[in-house]
């Protein structure tokens, strides 16, 4: 069995699956794909208020901008 990471990810960061999923956003931010719609909602954009593009991966704590709210489970 892999080992599990922990890892914070922004309260600000969104997909559609947000709003018609009932799974927690930590089960579908982990699963980072090029087909998957990311936007803030400081921005309503797919940037940041950094100007820098938004997804599970770009949205870590070293931005300004991030506010981590919860953790991401990555197997």
């Amino acid at each position: 069995m892999p080992d599990t990471l922990l890892k914070p990810y922004c309260q600000h960061l969104r997909t559609k699956r947000y709003y018609i999923s009932d799974a927690p956003p930590a089960t579908y931010l982990a699963e980072e794909t090029a087909t998957t719609g990311y936007w803030c909602l400081q921005t309503m954009g797919v940037v940041g208020p950094d100007d820098n593009f938004v997804s599970p991966g770009e949205c870590k704590a070293h931005r300004a901008c991030c506010c981590p709210t919860g953790l991401l489970t990555i197997a």
